[in-house]
């Protein structure tokens, strides 16, 4: 008694097995109701898929769907240098101010032994570099600056969320 399973059932239905093969499955459907019946049902299967019409496809049918697939794969990567980008931004300009906040509060505190003279010298270096900085963050001009700061997140965002939309555009014309 052997086990029929699908594949050498279908292998039957389409007279590829060889002949001691055909013999053990015939005897095999004698003595088994359930295999009469797993044969029955891929036999059905069998018929009606040769019923079905093969659908022809155009000529430059890979080659269209291979350039949609393409430029949907340019547009990610178009997505994530826009958003690295932003986010690089925003970093720097987070980093600047924190160093910035650093060197004032190192600046303001003295101190007299070597380790501290080595980190006055960068500091003096960071303070030659941010001093025109310094005179722009007055509380005079706080204001002034994080209005700019909120304008151009607001910005950012409309770029971001128009982009965005773009993409989804592009993503629906490829279905």
């Amino acid at each position: 008694m052997i086990e029929l399973t699908d594949e050498i059932l279908n292998k039957y239905i389409d007279r590829e097995l060889e002949s001691g093969d055909m013999r053990r499955v015939q005897e095999q459907l004698k003595n088994s109701e359930i295999d009469r019946k797993r044969l029955a049902a891929l036999q059905a299967v069998h018929k009606e898929l040769k019923k079905m019409k093969t659908i022809e496809v155009k000529n430059g049918f890979t080659s269209l769907v291979m350039d949609k697939v393409i430029r949907k794969v340019k547009a990610k990567k178009k997505d994530r240098l826009f958003i690295f980008s932003v986010s690089s931004i925003f970093l720097i300009l987070s980093l600047a101010i924190i160093g910035y906040a650093l060197v004032l509060i190192v600046g303001s505190s003295t101190g007299g032994n070597a380790d501290n003279q080595s980190i006055n010298n960068y500091i003096n270096y960071f303070v030659h570099i941010l001093n025109s900085a310094k005179e722009l963050l007055t509380s005079q001009n706080i204001s002034i600056i994080g209005s700019i700061f909120s304008l151009g997140l607001l910005i950012t965002g409309y770029f971001f969320f128009e982009n965005l939309r773009q993409s989804k555009r592009r993503l629906s014309k490829l279905h």
